[in-house]
């Protein structure tokens, strides 16, 4: 009998063990919190180091998902080059299976030319490269060229609409070691990899679109140069003979009129 008491004891005790060590293990006290603020603050340092460059050219290799009329996912291929020399200076090529424009801004003007339509539209434009972002956005409809990149750190980086952040580990991108972080939106997850060392340079973006059934994919993979030989007549744009000069439209919301 005692050595049965014993036994229902012991047997009783490592039940308690057992049930207190899941509960335990369900929900540790110690559990990184959904958005690691240590993600959040590689996002802000690399926005800084990104303001801190006055002259730079980055080329982005870009890779987008669509659906074909049968439901099939397919991928586009394209390539962004985008030049910069601040405060007021920019000039962008974006080159790709559906796309072919390029874009001018030297302080006064900022121009749309679409090399294969034939057609360009300009407008007065501010005086520097931090107002030019707002304009372009809000009056035309046209979203800047990796301009998302230079503005984590500030009030207008979106870090209160993460609702998920973490470091996945190290990984290396065109033979560069970086830090590997995983994010999460509403309707959106993304990946950035960010260079390791003295310049926290982003070097790989993806981007998966969660509230689509085929969940399509956005991704680049950028190559930078910080000291870049950048000549004057990059960023003003003389219209070829053949280019036709037309109106934004501004009721579309984006980029050149209907006459294209």
């Amino acid at each position: 009998m005692r050595s049965h008491l014993v036994a229902v004891a012991l047997a009783a005790g490592l039940a308690l063990g057992a049930g207190s060590w899941s509960k335990a293990e369900a929900k540790p006290a110690s559990a990184k919190p959904a958005v690691d603020p240590d993600a959040i603050a590689a996002l802000q340092k690399m926005g800084a180091f990104l303001r801190e460059q006055q002259k730079f050219s980055v080329r982005a290799s870009v890779t987008t998902d669509d659906l074909l009329a049968s439901g099939q996912k397919v991928q586009f291929g394209g390539t962004i080059e985008l030049m910069v020399r601040r405060p007021d200076r920019m000039r962008a090529d974006v080159r790709g299976d559906r796309s072919d424009e390029h874009i001018y801004y030297d302080g006064k003007t900022f121009t749309i030319f679409g090399e294969k339509v034939g057609y360009y539209a300009s407008f007065q434009a501010p005086a520097t490269l931090a107002e030019l972002k707002d304009v372009t956005e809000k009056r035309y409809g046209i979203d800047l060229p990796l301009a998302d990149l230079f503005y984590w750190g500030t009030e207008h980086d979106g870090t209160s609409d993460i609702t998920a952040a973490t470091k996945v580990g190290v990984s290396t991108v065109e033979g560069t070691a970086c830090d590997h972080f995983a994010f999460r939106q509403k309707d959106v997850d993304w990946e950035l990899w960010i260079e390791q060392g003295p310049r926290p340079l982003p070097r790989k973006l993806v981007i998966t679109t969660t509230s689509e059934k085929s969940r399509p994919q956005h991704g680049m993979v950028l190559d930078w140069d910080l000291a870049p030989k950048l000549a004057e007549d990059l960023f003003t744009f003389a219209p070829p003979p053949e280019a036709h000069k037309v109106e934004f439209d501004t009721s579309m919301g984006r980029g050149i009129s209907s006459h294209q």
